[in-house]
């Protein structure tokens, strides 16, 4: 059974799916596992994972929703460690002055188009709390499974002066911007 008092579901809204709180790993299971019984295994490994970073959490002042959900953007938005890091404290920067995200991960969860890379004016137009185009702060909930990687450049943000990226098609290679 799943513990909603648990530290990992702290802040965690009713409304919100359990996507971003399930580990990211692969598990051995009984042929005769239940589905419940898999979920379990999946939230089980999750949970040790964000006990382990609890008192970095705290330290950030943001709830495991949230560091969940930041962590979830960062993950579709970049690849490396570094870049991961480097967009933590951009998106933070952001945040603190009410921006919108702008997130085009965000418009593809939203309009069901996770592979794509480009969103069209009327896919950032859809009104949605995912849609960090149309709504400033974070979405409403994480967009994808986070890695431990994108929860720990949350939680240990490289400090940048840049405000905006973006990610190359071909290499992957971000580029930052401060206008």
């Amino acid at each position: 059974a799943i513990d909603s008092g648990a530290f990992l579901f702290k802040g965690k809204p009713e409304t919100v799916s359990l996507e971003g709180y399930l580990a990211p790993e692969t598990f051995s299971v009984f042929a005769n596992a239940t589905l419940d019984d898999v979920v379990e295994k999946f939230i089980r490994e999750r949970e040790e994972q964000i006990n382990a970073l609890k008192q970095d959490i705290e330290k950030t002042g943001l709830s495991v929703h949230e560091v969940l959900t930041i962590a979830s953007v960062i993950e579709k938005e970049v690849r490396s460690e570094e870049d991961r890091k480097m967009v933590a404290d951009l998106f933070f920067r952001r945040l603190n002055a009410g921006w919108a995200l702008q997130t085009d991960s965000s418009v593809h969860y939203v309009v069901g188009t996770p592979d794509s890379v480009f969103t069209s004016a009327s896919d950032r137009d859809t009104d949605s709390l995912w849609n960090t185009y149309k709504y400033p702060g974070l979405p409403a909930g994480p967009i994808a499974i986070p890695s431990l990687s994108s929860i720990n450049a949350v939680l240990h943000p490289t400090p940048n002066n840049y405000w905006f990226f973006l990610t190359t098609l071909d290499t992957g290679k971000v580029i930052y911007s401060k206008t």
